[in-house]
């Protein structure tokens, strides 16, 4: 299966592997330790006759390690599957851009993702990183995929990390969280029909207490 993952560089130079558990879907629970939380589902996914595009988004803002990021990424994905004998061909791109703050740099990156889409590949995003702005466009682009492509989507994670003082990452605190079932909600309000407001507050009644 042909698959694309979006992963928002760190760009701060401070990664430490670790293992991270996982909030709700134990299935793509890894026991190892890895930088990215990423890694650690597709350690847990990824098939022999995988073949999986890996987009490195780089923001560039200031002073940034994202470069040896993005090395620490592809040395341990690829040591992942070389290790547990997956054999998926496996290849990287990195795609920079300026911290987003007008519409031309919004398009500009939206652009660069989706032009990656070939047709029916399965999507991945960890969003743990870069600004704020970043999911709201990988998750456009996932949308485009799955109406222009006929892409499915794999897992959209972000890393949850608790500080103490000294912006020391806290014991014990770093989760993922598994934000499919978010993107699949804003998926469904774009796609419903409905006459009116209060039938569709009633049509999501019926829908979360199934």
């Amino acid at each position: 299966m042909k698959k694309i993952v979006f992963v928002s560089l760190m760009m701060a130079d401070k990664m430490e592997k670790r293992h991270y558990p996982v909030d709700g879907n134990k299935f793509i629970e890894y026991p190892g330790k890895v930088y990215y939380a990423i890694n650690a589902i597709l350690a847990q996914t990824l098939k022999s006759d995988d073949e999986v595009k890996i987009l490195l988004l780089e923001t560039k803002a200031g002073e940034q390690a994202g470069e040896k990021n993005a090395k620490f990424f592809e040395d341990e994905l690829n040591e992942i599957n070389k290790k547990n004998n997956i054999g998926a061909k496996i290849t990287y791109e990195r795609i920079s851009s300026d911290f987003i703050v007008s519409k031309d740099k919004y398009n500009s990156l939206f652009m660069k993702l989706i032009k990656n889409f070939e047709g029916e590949e399965k999507l991945y995003a960890d969003i743990t990183f870069g600004p704020k702005s970043l999911p709201l466009v990988i998750f456009s682009a996932l949308q485009f995929g799955e109406k222009f492509y006929e892409c499915s989507i794999g897992n959209i994670i972000y890393l949850k990390t608790e500080f103490e003082k000294g912006n020391e990452i806290k014991a014990d605190s770093q989760l993922i969280c598994d934000y499919t079932p978010l993107y699949q909600l804003n998926s469904f309000i774009t796609t419903m029909q409905s006459s009116s407001g209060d039938k569709a507050k009633k049509a999501f009644e019926i829908l979360f207490r199934e």
